[in-house]
Formats: structure tokens, C-alpha cells, sequence
């Protein structure tokens, strides 16, 4: 009980407060002193220091992209804007040997347009370019475009690129650019572009076109230009060498003002001369044509070879392609196409027996005008009295029993080899693809009828052009051969080259090679005159020149069946051969299908301009005689 006036009872001594321990006292001090809770000053430092070291990576990356990978980072993203393209090198020129221009380059622009920029906006949505609806009414009347359509084709804002002419002309693309270049004067970029390109022309129209080729694209070629005739033969220095343009482009892809632009031209190819001689080319397309028309012929062929230099003066056929409108084949037929040489094949006998000392002109032979041979009977063209002929005799008739009595004690390795040294069974060397025709060696192939493939028969018939095949190059390169003293020179197409770096340089020509020799060459272009004068080839006589030649009546064969072949192939002046001619008619159904009927006349047309062109002044020296009977 708790007595009046005594204070509370006390139940023991009050207990102190608990003072914290000396390791919780000595983290809070630390943290205190790291942070600086209550110390605005220490908080200051401390964000200095933070934002000093965020200063410092900052420089340093700076430093690093700027000082020490500077340079390649720059270029790296200088490569990245670089555009590059191709720039095409000019095709050189084919040209004849007066300078007629028979296929060149042509320069065209593909004229192309950025909407982008044509309606590009400032900011506050003025216009920065032209816009689509005045630039297309400024631009459609120079590149022959409908205004409405071009206005739609300039407001695809999507879209960095809209072709507007594929091949625009030099005189439209220099309109064009007047316009752009006033745009850019005034400071505004207008959108319209240009690049160049080349198209391949034929200005001379059909003239050579079946030499020349002609260009051509095709899917797997996948856009590449392709092409045929000389035009490929020759194409490893005619191409030249694409160059390429790198320029800086921004976001939009156009060309920064200022900025880099890497140039690697273009080198341009070199210019080709050929041989041809353009004014003959012409007459010898011309009258070919003419004489297939008149003979109801399926086609023509003309050969006029400088015997001097193996030149190839005209290669003509009839029918001759456009190559700048290429319908059907469009490589020479006077070297795809083989046939039997018929009676013009004769010489390369005549030269054997002179050759080989087997006869001379004046050899003696009585002959019928059919006769059995080794158990086969040969004939002549036509039935006649028995003649009484000279060796010169037997070829200005054109007789196949004297040719076949005349050789028949040469052997047959001996015929065949004179065969094949005037280039029977061979390419030319000529620089177009050539069917080479066919000469059989004697005994080698399978036999036929249990006797060798040279048969009683075939061994003899190949004496008058039977048995054996040629282009038309090939039997005129035979006289070519002898007009040039028995010396084979090869009949090219080439001149020589004029390339941008020098001036023209002659293509390199193979030396002469003997065949016969020149004795022999010469007696027997005496034996082809008399042919001309008193034989078969009197049609072929050109006023004022001594002429040698021999007419052919032969046969070719192909998959339409057997057709006749009318052909006269001659040299003049005959006392100095300057040229030589072969005119070749296939399947004439007109006027007949004798060489002298229906291809002499046309060699006399062509052989008096050859004589004009080449400045040949006429014969003064009269023939030498010539005994053709005996």
C-alpha cells in the first residue's frame, strides 16, 4: 500500500542507452566521407568527375575515329556512296580500200529522269525541282512524248529512276541538255540524266552485207552484243576497251555537287580496211543480180582477186543482206557453197601435164567426141566430128576426151597431188568461216562397188573438174595462181588496221608459195587466151584487153537435189595478168546453162570496170600463135 506523500515506487535503476559498437560507428563514417550525404560540396566534385570521365571516352572514340582510323573511315564511306558505270568504248569502223564506211558506231543516249528530285520540297513544301507538270511540258516535245503521259511517268515520287528514251539521237539528247543546263543555272537541279551507249550502223546498206555481218542479241546472251560475218572475225581489235565512271552520289542517288569523280576511259577500237574495192563490189552485185534475174537462176556468185597482192577486189553475191536489216543467212555463199569446178578444173591438168613433162601446147591428139577408158565411157558436151587437136586445142574446146586421153599416163598419186597444190580440199586463209569442198585421196577411202573410192571412172573425171568440190574463191584463186607466175599467194580481206595510237599498219600477209613453176604459168595463160579467143569463151572478150579464161559446165549437189553450174573464170591483161575474175551462175533455167552462154558476158561487164578501177592501161602486144589443130 502505498504510503500518502511518497512518490512513485522505483523499481530499480534507469537503464542507459546502448552507445552503437566501434565497426558500425567506422562504415557509417566511410560512407558518409564516399558520399558526401550532407556535403553539397562533395556532391559537386562528384558529378565533375563523372561527367569528366564520360568527356574523356568521349574524346578519345573522337580520337580515334578521327585521328587514328580517320582516313580509312573516310574512304570507307566514300566507297559506299561511290556509284560506278560502265562507260562503253566506240567499235572501230570497217571501211573498203577508198574509205567507203561499211559499218560504224553511232553514239545514242538512254535519257533518264530522278522523280524524286523532279518534286522535291523544302521544309515549308515550296518546290525544290521543277515539278513533274512543267518539266514534262518543257520536255515532251523534244524527245516526241505525249505531255500527259510524261507528267505521270515525273510524279512517281517513289522512285529514283524512269527511262524516257532508250536511244535518243545526238541532236535530241544536245536539246535535252540545253534544257537541264538552263535549270542548273538558275541553281535547281531538274532530274534528268543521260548515259551514253553505242549503236552498231550499216550507212553502205547492202554493199559487202555479205561479208560484213552484222550485230545481234540474243536470251542467253543476256544482253550482250553479239555479231557474225567480218564483224566477229575481226572483233578482237574492232571491240576496244570498256572504260568506267565512279561518281559520289547522296541518299537520293543523285551526284553530289563537288563531289568524287574517278574516270577510267574508254579506249576505242581499232578501224578496219578491208581490200574490197567499193565501186567494184557494187557493178559486181549489181550485174550478178541482173544475170540471175535474167536466167531464172536460184543465185549468183562473183570473185575478182588482185593477182598481184592476193587481194580480194569483190566477193559478191546476188541477193546480197542488209545488215542493218538481217533477214535469213548472211555469210558469203562464194564461200559456203561447194560445187563440182567443171571444165575450168581443166588447167590444174593442163599445168600437170606441162609440169611434169608429160606434154607441151603443141602435143598432137586425135579425138572422137566419146571414147571407153579403163572399161569407162566419157563423153564430150556435145557430139562432133573427130578432131584433130593439139593439147592448146583440147582445152579451147573444152574437150573431156582429150583431157582424159591426154593424162592417161599419170599416175593417180600424181594427180591427186596437183589437185591439192592448188588448194583443192583446203581453206583459203581466207578470214571468213569457208566450206573447203572435197578432194578424195586415191585408194584410202572405203571402197565402192569392191574397187577403190578412185575408180576406173572417178580417177579420170577428176582430170575435167568431176569427182571433186570448191568454193567459188577456191576455183578463182586456181587462175590467181597462174597469173601471178605459178606463185600462191593467200586472197585475204584484210588491208591492215588504223588504231588511235598509231597510224595504219598493213595486216601481215604469208609469203608466195610456189605451185608451178613460171614457165609453165605462162604457157598455159597462153593456151587460156586462144581458149578466149577461138574456143568456148568468146562472150568474154573485153574490148581493148587481152583476155585468158576458161568456161565451166558443172553440177552441184545439195539437199534441194542436182542443179547445173554455168561459169567462166579469166585473167587480164593476159600478157601481164593483173586481175582475177570468176563469175558463177547456179541452176540457171534461162538462156541456158553453158558457162559461155550465161557467165561469160558477165565477166566481160566486170572485168572492164576492174581494168578502169585499177588504172590498167589497154593491151599493145598482140597473142602469141597458137596452133589448136594439127
Amino acid at each position: 500500500m502505498t504510503q500518502p506523500g511518497a512518490g512513485p515506487r522505483r523499481r530499480g535503476p534507469a537503464k542507459a542507452p546502448t552507445a552503437p559498437g566501434p565497426r558500425r560507428r567506422q562504415q557509417s563514417r566511410w560512407w558518409l566521407a564516399l558520399t558526401g550525404v550532407g556535403d553539397p560540396r562533395r556532391r559537386q566534385g562528384l558529378m565533375r568527375l563523372a561527367v569528366m570521365a564520360v568527356l574523356v571516352v568521349f574524346a578519345a572514340r573522337l580520337v580515334e575515329l578521327q585521328v587514328i582510323d580517320g582516313a580509312a573511315k573516310a574512304a570507307e564511306g566514300q566507297a559506299n556512296r561511290m556509284v560506278t558505270t560502265v562507260q562503253p568504248a566506240e567499235r572501230g569502223q570497217i571501211t573498203t580500200s577508198d574509205g567507203t564506211v561499211l559499218a560504224t558506231d553511232v553514239a545514242r543516249y538512254e535519257i533518264q529522269a530522278n522523280p524524286k528530285v523532279i518534286g522535291d520540297k523544302d521544309a515549308i513544301g515550296e518546290l525544290i525541282g521543277p515539278g513533274p507538270a512543267k518539266l514534262a511540258a518543257e520536255l515532251a516535245p523534244l524527245i516526241g512524248a505525249d505531255a500527259a503521259t510524261l507528267e505521270q511517268d515525273l510524279a512517281q515520287a517513289d522512285k529514283t529512276y524512269v527511262r524516257l528514251v532508250a536511244h535518243a539521237t545526238q541532236e535530241q539528247w544536245d536539246q535535252v541538255s540545253r534544257l537541264v543546263e538552263g535549270y542548273i543555272q538558275q541553281g535547281v537541279d531538274p532530274g534528268v540524266y543521260a548515259s551514253k551507249h553505242y549503236v552498231r550502223a550499216y550507212p553502205a546498206g547492202t554493199l559487202a552485207g555479205n561479208l560484213i555481218g552484222y550485230q545481234y542479241e540474243t536470251e542467253e546472251s543476256k544482253g550482250a552484243k553479239k555479231y557474225t560475218g567480218l564483224e566477229d572475225e575481226l572483233g578482237h581489235q574492232l571491240a576496244g576497251k570498256a572504260g568506267q565512271t565512279s561518281t559520289e552520289v547522296g541518299g537520293n542517288q543523285q551526284p553530289i555537287p563537288g563531289g568524287k569523280v574517278v574516270l577510267d576511259p574508254a579506249e576505242p577500237g581499232c578501224d578496219a580496211t578491208l581490200t574490197i574495192d567499193s565501186t567494184l563490189q557494187f557493178e559486181a552485185q549489181r550485174l550478178i543480180q541482173a544475170q540471175v534475174e535474167k536466167t531464172n537462176a536460184q543465185f549468183g556468185m562473183v570473185v575478182a582477186i588482185d593477182i598481184p597482192s592476193g587481194e580480194i577486189l569483190a566477193l559478191a553475191d546476188s541477193e546480197t543482206p542488209d545488215p542493218s536489216n538481217p533477214t535469213g543467212g548472211t555469210n558469203s555463199r562464194a564461200l559456203e557453197n561447194i560445187f563440182e569446178p567443171g571444165s575450168t578444173g581443166k588447167v590444174v591438168t593442163m599445168a600437170m601435164l606441162l609440169e611434169g613433162g608429160y606434154a607441151t601446147p603443141a602435143s598432137q591428139y586425135t579425138v572422137p567426141d566419146h571414147a571407153t577408158v579403163g572399161g569407162q565411157s566419157f563423153v564430150d558436151s556435145s557430139g562432133h566430128e573427130t578432131y584433130r587437136l593439139t593439147l592448146a586445142g583440147v582445152l579451147a574446146k573444152s574437150s573431156n576426151v582429150g583431157t582424159v586421153m591426154a593424162a592417161q599416163d599419170v599416175p593417180d598419186a600424181t594427180r591427186y597431188d596437183y589437185l591439192k597444190r592448188f588448194g583443192f580440199g583446203e581453206e583459203t586463209g581466207v578470214e571468213l568461216p569457208e566450206a573447203t569442198g572435197v578432194v578424195h585421196e586415191p585408194g584410202v577411202l572405203p571402197a565402192r562397188d569392191g574397187d577403190p573410192y578412185w575408180d576406173g571412172r572417178t580417177r579420170n573425171t577428176v582430170l575435167f573438174g568431176q569427182g571433186v568440190s570448191v568454193n567459188a574463191l577456191q576455183a578463182t584463186s586456181v587462175f590467181a595462181i597462174l597469173g601471178n607466175g605459178g606463185q600462191r599467194l593467200r586472197p585475204h580481206l584484210l588491208k591492215g588496221w588504223t588504231c588511235a595510237e598509231g597510224g595504219f599498219t598493213p595486216a601481215a600477209i604469208e609469203p608466195a608459195e610456189p605451185v608451178v613453176s613460171e614457165a609453165t604459168a605462162t604457157q598455159l595463160v597462153a593456151m587460156l587466151e586462144a581458149a578466149v579467143d577461138s574456143g568456148t569463151g568468146k562472150s568474154a572478150q573485153v574490148p581493148g584487153y587481152r583476155t585468158a579464161g576458161k568456161t565451166g559446165t558443172s553440177q552441184m549437189f545439195d539437199a534441194g537435189g542436182q542443179f547445173y553450174v554455168g561459169s567462166f573464170v579469166g585473167l587480164l591483161p593476159a600478157e601481164n595478168p593483173r586481175v582475177a575474175i570468176g563469175v558463177y551462175i547456179i541452176d540457171p533455167k534461162a538462156e541456158g546453162y553453158y558457162g559461155g552462154t550465161v557467165a561469160a558476158p558477165v565477166f566481160e561487164q566486170i572485168a572492164a570496170s576492174a581494168v578502169d578501177r585499177l588504172g590498167v592501161p589497154p593491151s599493145t602486144t598482140d597473142p602469141a600463135e597458137m596452133a589448136l589443130e594439127w
